[in-house]
């Protein structure tokens, strides 16, 4: 039974308690003064008598008339006058004794009245004795009248008191909810504060809870910060602060193995020509400075590009990877002409050349088999040109079919209404070996004699088209069927675009709500970059899906990691670390140490650390030692 409800059977006995002994102390004080009153009465009258008949001539018609007449006037039970030897001279009785009060009352409250005496004198003789009882009938009913009255009057204190009572326990109480609620976000990996109450007691357990929470908060920031540092440490160029070679050809290997999201994309190399001229020219801090300007330049491109990710891969080459294929000549002019600007080196370096190679990169190319072959081009213009721009093979690149906005439109609608739409599975195992969920990304069929799609074939053009939260809603609607079938546990990729849209989260939340017994084993998974980019959206969309029991996570885990503290209110259920972090992490020592510690996070907040994209038995052996509660990718099989 809940502490409220206790408090409030308490508070109702002890009303009860209270008025059923104001209400018996009442009717009795009432009883008394009653009977106090009729034997006071009994005595005076027969006193009174005694005396006006002691002054009366003895005639015994006047004596009656007198006695008749006392009798009329004065609700008596019985008055009789006796000689001295105890002879009945007179006397009056009233037969019919009805009493208008119930009999258990009466039992319960019976009355013993004293009869009045007194003697009744002849000069000096004494002529008789009058013995009177006043009839108890009016005491009893105007006894039971008055108690009616008490005990409505105290049921309506009481349910003014229980009224009153209720709002002052409810504003006791309020506090007491605010930390049930804060139990319950920390019982679901929410660590969130409350304000703290006036009430001693529950001001000390919240200050307690607060106290806690703000230190989950803190270690989470610290740990965030300290792996943000291992992570650029490992993986970035320190002069440039842009990704090492190795963690470059990481990321693209990611973007591009995944035929989910990509079909072609464009690689940019931009190499500085004769260094050692610089160094010289410069010195070894300018040298370092304008490394630097070139670092962030290329940085805040691909941070405002969104596809692109840039890198240092020698001394003298850069790279800038888009994932998105568009005119590769603009694209690597655009670059260039940034370079030439951050450089501003036309009076201390007139000589400076930058010379640049743009290539398609298509799924299936290997990175550092394209980067081999433009650093040779770049080589061979450098000596002819080095100032040169080139598009490599720029006459051979072919263009896709069905790229034109109408078709396209066409297309995507016509298979959407059709709902040729279907679910591909890639297990997602634990520790132990046993299936945690079933990965599901969606295929697509554009005609009915086409082949099934992955969503890198038409996702970016349902993106441009608007048609992506549609797409996600079929999605869940598809899942949530195979679900209802008694299929295993299913995880889908949620958009971007579809968590900022609030009548999609509505819809959503409408498809889960009825399939309750489906909502535990819907694991749905958003992005990492457009959860931090649009938190408050993010958190939105989680408010309102994870109390009906669904499962929320986050993909590609790893560029964001400085800012996992964010997320301590959200009540998250899993992490995917990206496979930019897993890719040949068995011999990446530093890797190691961030996957251990960004594992020691998520385990730290009750959170399950997946990782992506494994491809090796060395992988998968690693990441067992690491800590690691799930995984997924090519090398995961299920016999």
């Amino acid at each position: 039974m809940s502490l409220i409800k206790q408090l409030w059977i308490a508070t109702i006995l002890l009303v009860v308690i209270v008025f059923s002994g104001s209400l018996a102390t009442s009717i009795a004080s009432s009883r008394g003064y009653l009977l106090e009153q009729l034997n006071e009465k009994n005595i005076d009258n027969a006193t009174s008598l005694a005396l006006t008949m002691s002054h009366m001539e003895k005639d015994m018609v006047n004596i009656e008339l007198l006695l008749s007449a006392q009798f009329d006037s004065g609700h008596y039970q019985l008055i009789r006058l006796t000689d001295p030897d105890g002879n009945v001279l007179l006397e009056r009785k009233k037969e019919s004794n009805h009493i208008k009060a119930p009999g258990w009352f009466i039992r319960l409250l019976a009355m013993e009245i004293q009869p009045g005496y007194a003697q009744v004198q002849d000069n000096w003789s004494q002529f008789g004795r009058i013995h009177i009882e006043s009839d108890a009938r009016f005491a009893y009913e105007d006894l039971w009248r008055g108690s009616q009255k008490m005990l409505l009057v105290s049921l309506l204190i009481g349910l003014i008191s229980a009224f009153v009572g209720s709002l002052v326990l409810k504003r006791l109480l309020r506090p007491l909810n605010e930390v049930v609620q804060q139990a319950e976000a920390i019982g679901e990996r929410r660590f969130i504060t409350s304000s703290e109450p006036a009430t001693t007691e529950f001001k000390i357990l919240v200050q307690a809870m607060n106290r806690m929470t703000t230190r989950i908060r803190n270690m989470l920031q610290e740990e965030s910060q300290r792996l943000e540092k291992l992570r650029l440490e490992a993986n970035y160029d320190s002069t440039s602060g842009l990704m090492n070679r190795q963690y470059f050809f990481n990321r693209v290997h990611t973007l591009t193995s995944q035929e989910e999201d990509f079909v072609e994309g464009m690689l940019v190399i931009v190499r500085l020509h004769d260094l050692s001229y610089i160094d010289k020219t410069l010195g070894h801090n300018e040298t370092n400075a304008l490394l630097l300007r070139v670092g962030k330049v290329l940085e805040a491109f691909s941070e405002k590009d969104g596809d692109a990710i840039a890198g240092r891969l020698s001394g003298t080459d850069f790279a800038v990877f888009s994932s998105t294929s568009t005119d590769c000549f603009a694209f690597a002019s655009n670059i260039k002409g940034l370079l030439m600007k951050a450089a501003g080196s036309q009076q201390t370096l007139p000589d400076f050349k930058l010379p640049t190679v743009c290539a398609k990169f298509s799924r299936g190319d290997s990175i550092e088999t394209l980067y081999q072959a433009i650093s040779e081009v770049t080589s061979e213009i450098s000596r002819n040109n080095p100032d040169m721009l080139h598009v490599l093979d720029a006459n051979d690149i072919k263009q896709r079919q069905d790229t034109d906005e109408t078709e396209w439109q066409a297309l995507l609608s016509n298979a959407l209404k059709a709902k040729r739409l279907k679910l591909a599975h890639f297990p997602v195992i634990g520790a132990n070996g046993k299936i945690i969920h079933q990965e599901s990304p969606v295929r697509m069929q554009l005609r009915d004699d086409n082949n099934w799609l992955p969503a890198g074939e038409f996702i970016s053009w349902a993106n441009r088209l608007g048609l992506v939260c549609r797409i996600d809603v079929m999605v869940i609607e598809k899942a949530l069927e195979e679900l209802s079938a008694g299929g295993e546990d299913i995880g889908l990729n949620i958009s971007t675009r579809a968590i900022c849209d609030k009548a999609f989260v509505k819809q959503v939340a409408a498809l889960i709500s009825a399939r309750p017994e489906c909502a535990q084993r819907l694991w749905l998974e958003v992005p990492e970059r457009g959860a931090f980019e649009y938190l408050d959206e993010f958190r939105a969309f989680c408010n309102t899906l994870k109390p009906l029991g669904c499962k929320i996570g986050i993909e590609h885990v790893g560029a964001y990691i400085s800012r996992l503290g964010e997320l301590h209110d959200l009540g998250l259920d899993y992490i995917k670390i990206d496979v930019s972090v897993i890719n040949g992490i068995d011999s990446n020592t530093g890797n190691q140490a961030f996957f251990r510690g960004l594992c020691l996070i998520a385990h730290t907040i009750g959170l399950i650390a997946i990782a992506e994209g494994v491809q090796t038995q060395a992988e998968m052996d690693q990441l067992l030692a690491l800590g690691v509660d799930g995984m997924t990718g090519p090398a995961i099989r299920m016999d």
